[in-house]
């Protein structure tokens, strides 16, 4: 909430949380003409979210100081775009600290939501601008704080779905779900927060997946288009991922029994590569690339663009009908790849695993239009199967990984002795799941699918 003065006079505006809305780029708004610079809890729009028994109680924890040039743009008949350019600081009162205002705020008025995309592609193509998620408000609300909140890895929220509405919208939900988890875990990814790495990756690669299993239906050129954008993301993630579960996972549980200087070295050397990692990850995530990544995306979703020229009709039908179809193409695939479990190699299994990966993805993006208890179910023995498929596949990832350490460190030797002691402890590990993990496939087969009841 805030009390804003501008030319002599007062206007009280309530804001929802940022990143309320779903794609994190939509929020709330309500305000008021006031008399002064107190909150009024009689105002009309904004007065009914300031209880009257606070209201005199209220203090102000910091002040923004802005000066605003708008600029009014109309880029075609039909379109009219506000952007309003604002200079200043945030003021927190308390502690004495401030923090500078740069940005560029664009307002679409009237129009596609396509022409404020492709502008904000323009200003990007002249200018290092970036995404900015945090209002001022919520910028002075953390400077306010004695202790601000370190930065978190933000997870995937359930998309509410409905039978009757059109595969575009559905779509467009899931996508715009997908685009805000990536958003949301951007200061967790710049602050090296391991989970936000993570989390970051698993919204990519669901985005990817949710495109694939659409696949039949959107138009390729369109579809290889957005999902090789989003798979340079996922490289530019991926050996940070993977040095992570490298490091938690196979070297922290085996060091106590095999310990030694072979060890040290390993973890030294680990350590390093996962650092140097994490400065790549940081640097992808503040390019150019990367915002304009997110631009065209945006873009993409919010104006339904695989619709050129009457293509994709099939997503006029009802999600209800499309999701099954989606379900089972997913449900073959890993059918197919799981056939011949015993005698496969581990590059098989690795396939194995993206299959049911990707059937989980398309679980979690349409179970909302099923019943609850089933589909969780199906989800809890697909996880179950996708971990232990995982916990090898890390082995597997894990060898490449040893080898380019010992490859460019001292002491290679001593780092390929003591990796091939991790490997092989992992691997007695794993001997014992296998019969297991064939069972849960056979039994994930057999079961009847959800979306068939």
């Amino acid at each position: 909430m805030r009390v804003r003065e501008e030319d002599g006079r007062f206007v009280q505006t309530v804001k929802a949380e940022d990143g309320a809305g779903a794609d994190g780029l939509v929020r709330g708004e309500w305000e008021d003409a006031v008399a002064g610079g107190r909150p009024d809890p009689k105002a009309a729009a904004s007065g009914r979210f300031i209880a009257p028994d606070i209201a005199g109680r209220l203090i102000p924890l910091f002040r923004t100081e802005i000066a605003r040039q708008t600029i009014a743009l109309s880029l075609a008949p039909d379109t009219l775009i506000e952007a309003a350019i604002d200079r200043g600081r945030v003021y927190a009162l308390a502690r004495d600290a401030s923090e500078p205002v740069s940005e560029v705020e664009l307002e679409l008025k009237s129009g596609s939501p396509a022409a404020l995309y492709d502008l904000a592609l323009d200003l990007l193509a002249v200018a290092p601008v970036r995404l900015e998620q945090h209002s001022k408000a919520a910028r002075g609300y953390r400077m306010a704080a004695r202790a601000p909140a370190p930065a978190s890895a933000a997870h995937a929220v359930a998309v509410h779905l409905e039978p009757g509405m059109s595969g575009d919208e559905a779509l467009q939900r899931i996508g715009a779900a997908c685009l805000a988890q990536i958003l949301h875990n951007e200061a967790a990814v710049l602050a090296g927060v391991a989970e936000g790495i993570h989390q970051m990756r698993v919204a990519v690669r669901r985005l990817r997946a949710v495109l694939s299993g659409f696949g039949k239906i959107l138009p390729e050129e369109e579809r290889r288009r957005v999902s090789d954008d989003l798979r340079w993301l996922a490289d530019a993630l991926g050996p940070a991922r993977n040095l992570d579960v490298f490091t938690a996972a196979l070297l922290t549980p085996a060091q106590q029994e095999l310990a030694g200087p072979g060890m040290a070295a390993l973890t030294t050397a680990a350590e390093r590569r996962r650092q140097a990692a994490y400065a790549r990850a940081s640097r992808a995530v503040r390019s150019r690339r990367y915002t304009a990544l997110l631009l065209h995306q945006l873009r993409w979703f919010d104006s339904c663009a695989w619709r050129k020229a009457g293509a994709a009709s099939a997503l006029d039908e009802p999600i209800a009908g499309l999701a099954g179809r989606i379900l089972d193409r997913r449900r073959r695939a890993a059918k197919r790849r799981g056939k011949g479990f015993a005698r496969q190699s581990a590059l098989q299994r690795h396939s194995l695993r993206i299959a049911l990966k990707n059937l989980r993805y398309a679980t979690e993006a349409l179970g909302g239009l099923y019943e609850a208890k089933a589909v969780a179910r199906f989800a809890k023995r697909l996880k179950r199967l996708q971990d232990d498929l995982g916990d090898a596949n890390d082995v597997r990832v894990a060898r490449g990984i040893i080898a380019s350490l010992a490859r460019y460190n001292d002491g290679g030797a001593l780092i390929a002795e003591a990796g091939a002691g991790v490997v092989a402890w992992h691997e007695r590990r794993l001997a014992e799941r296998g019969r297991r993990v064939r069972k849960d496939l056979d039994r994930l087969i057999a079961t009847k699918p959800f979306w068939k009841d």
